[in-house]
């Protein structure tokens, strides 16, 4: 190899080089976000104005349906206590989420502990149950209100709302219409769950509304 294809070789790599530099740089400043865990973002300073992504099981109780941005908790995926982090999130809330969802939440790590969040997706658990011995949506419409039982019943196409909507769903007696129920559910949906899944709602009639304690999936 002669001097000037060297030469030239040495300087296409510097340009490779500088090139790859800046574009990792860019990449951990502006949009790569540092996977942690709860309890490192609870106590790691040194993350404070990065961004940061975590994953946890969204506090029961934490969250406010009028708060805009949304405000909650998260805690380790899984656990019952422990750690908790403050998020304030300013997208919209994934139907599937509620009390106990696991949430990947990104953002930046501000230096009160909180992180401002401008990205979430949840992991939704599997969930049946069987429909034997369950009620139809008939049977709780014409039931004594605040009779806890089990009800079986279609998903609404078009009817799963965001937890923070009041009425999180509509069941109907069929998978084609018939007798309907708007069911108010605050806990996150089974995985899978989608317009037309058949589900078991254990819950109990109060004004004209199906107030869930589980919801399943018909197994």
């Amino acid at each position: 190899m002669n001097n000037r294809a060297r030469n030239r070789l040495i300087g296409v790599t510097a340009i490779i080089i500088v090139i790859a530099a800046a574009v990792f740089a860019s990449g951990a400043v502006g949009g790569t976000a540092y996977s942690k865990s709860v309890k490192e973002i609870a106590s790691d300073k040194t993350l404070v104005d990065k961004r940061v992504r975590v994953t946890g099981t969204v506090v029961a109780g934490s969250w406010d349906k009028k708060t805009n941005p949304m405000v909650f908790k998260l805690r380790e995926e899984g656990a019952t206590g422990g750690p908790e982090i403050k998020v304030v999130y300013s997208g919209a809330a994934p139907n599937t989420f509620g009390n106990d969802t696991v949430a990947i939440v990104t953002g930046t790590l501000l230096a009160d502990g909180s992180i401002k969040a401008d990205d979430m997706i949840t992991k939704c658990p599997s969930k049946y149950a069987s429909k034997s011995g369950s009620a139809s949506v008939g049977d709780v419409l014409t039931a004594k209100e605040g009779t806890s039982m089990p009800v079986h019943g279609y998903l609404k196409a078009g009817s799963l709302a965001a937890s923070s909507s009041g009425d999180r769903f509509v069941l109907t007696e069929a998978a084609t219409g018939g007798l309907s129920v708007p069911v108010v559910w605050d806990g996150t949906m089974p995985d899978g769950t989608k317009d037309g899944s058949q589900l078991i709602v254990v819950g109990a009639l109060q004004s004209g509304k199906l107030i869930a304690k589980e919801v399943s999936i018909s197994k």
